[in-house]
């Protein structure tokens, strides 16, 4: 409870002293709200049929724009490196639902980004929808189950709006304020 205060007052602080963080014109902070809309993100930041490459400086600004499966991996995990070949083939078999946008990230640069989302193993692969975290895939890392991962989440989407089971505290605080779902409980 106190931290959700204390959250809230750093917003009303910074919104008084930095009001131009808040506004609708874009901006090269990637904690900055920058528009009231999710824009789609554009072919060149995620061809379909290829694996995006996330990096820290781009990975919640690219990430807040649509759906995206991602691969968590260090390159030293013998994991990760027998599951690569397997994740190249899966962003290409579903190729046709430009949709989806297959993408991975370093956490041996990324150290921050990976303890935020309390990462224990590698590889790890997370469906993002909008920035949000809805599920995690834990199953076997074969093809055929990893696809039907992706074709069960791809149904949920397109039936119903995702939401988000994790939020994670770099830019969560600032989006629930600009949305007014900060709530105070007694």
């Amino acid at each position: 409870m106190a931290n959700i205060i204390r959250y809230f007052l750093i917003a009303i602080f910074i919104f008084r002293a930095h009001p131009e963080i808040f506004s609708a014109e874009q901006s090269d902070n990637i904690t900055a709200v920058t528009e009231w809309k999710i824009n789609q993100r554009s072919l060149i930041d995620c061809s379909p049929g290829k694996v995006f490459l996330l990096t820290p400086e781009n990975f919640y600004g690219t990430s807040e724009g649509g759906i995206f499966f991602v691969k968590f991996y260090e390159p030293n995990c013998i994991g990760c490196q027998n599951f690569e070949s397997i994740w190249t083939d899966l962003a290409k078999s579903f190729k046709a639902k430009g949709n989806i946008c297959f993408a991975e990230l370093n956490c041996e640069y990324a150290k921050v980004i990976c303890n935020d989302y309390e990462l224990r193993y590698e590889p790890n692969l997370i469906w993002l929808d909008n920035g949000f975290e809805v599920s995690r895939y834990d199953g076997d890392l074969t093809f055929e189950d990893v696809q039907k991962f992706v074709f069960k989440m791809n149904r949920a989407n397109d039936t119903i709006n995702s939401s988000p089971k994790t939020i994670h505290f770099h830019t969560s605080w600032i989006f629930a304020l600009t949305r007014g779902v900060i709530m105070f409980m007694y």
